[in-house]
């Protein structure tokens, strides 16, 4: 495959972006966004250049955001939304319109993991409500909500002896998305909102993750809005597990992101 650093005019600044393309023929093409707690990841984590490039072989066009990153105690001039969104919708108009990059005949999804799926999911939103919806939407263990919605009895069994350094409280997915909205509420998170007209979406979620909730959340929300979800669980994983380079269970998610951006 071929990979190339290119650095767009953003609408916030200079916008890095990577894009991955295939040797042989496109079939799809997807704007991808890492995760992080909103405060930290870049291009080169496995839970985006893995993906990038696992997709790439398979014959999807994928690009990377370097999206801006919220405050943290060593980015205390962060950004807030709706930065990161802006840049996401951003990324997309320009790989839309850039006819060297070849999808296939299909046209762009969007999609991003954990925090990156936040925002994914967000600008899907508003791409839908300004006309200019993604093909797809894919979306890697996603909290899409303000706040935590409440487990399962199932999950929260499943979580049950996970090491708290990998836990989501209630409180600290507060903090986080709170961090990320400083103060906006409309169109931040798609979890809760009017999902009318929302793409096709693929989730999975990690199974040991208290992040499940609100993807699982989500997933009911959009059968309800009468949305077309893929929803799966990868079992025995926890969250951000796409970040584990080689595994197979980050690879099985990959597979499932593949076969659902290549379905006719």
């Amino acid at each position: 495959m071929t990979t190339t650093d290119r650095t767009l005019d953003g609408p916030h600044g200079p916008l890095r972006i990577r894009v991955h393309t295939a040797d042989g023929p496109a079939r799809a093409g997807l704007v991808w966004s890492h995760g992080g707690g909103f405060v930290s990841g870049d291009l080169d984590m496995p839970e985006s250049v893995q993906v990038a490039r696992e997709l790439a072989s398979r014959g999807v066009t994928t690009v990377e955001v370097e999206y801006r990153l919220a405050p943290s105690d060593e980015r205390p001039d962060g950004v807030h939304f709706p930065v990161p969104q802006d840049e996401v919708r951003h990324v997309l108009a320009s790989v839309r319109a850039d006819v060297s990059l070849d999808t296939g005949g299909r046209d762009w999804s969007i999609g991003g993991a954990s925090a990156g799926a936040s925002i994914s999911a967000s600008a899907a939103l508003r791409l839908v409500a300004d006309g200019a919806a993604p093909r797809q939407v894919l979306l890697a263990y996603p909290t899409v909500h303000a706040e935590l919605p409440a487990p399962s009895d199932e999950l929260a069994a499943a979580v049950v002896g996970v090491d708290p350094q990998r836990r989501f409280t209630p409180e600290t997915v507060r903090s986080m998305n709170a961090n990320h909205a400083d103060g906006a509420t409309d169109g931040v998170f798609a979890g809760g909102a009017d999902l009318t007209g929302f793409p096709p979406t693929c989730i999975v979620d990690s199974e040991r993750d208290d992040l499940r909730a609100s993807g699982a959340a989500f997933a009911e929300e959009l059968r309800a809005a009468d949305v077309t979800v893929s929803y799966a669980v990868e079992p025995g994983t926890f969250h951000g597990h796409l970040n584990e380079e080689g595994s197979a269970a980050a690879l099985a998610t990959i597979d499932r992101f593949a076969a659902f951006l290549l379905a006719d």
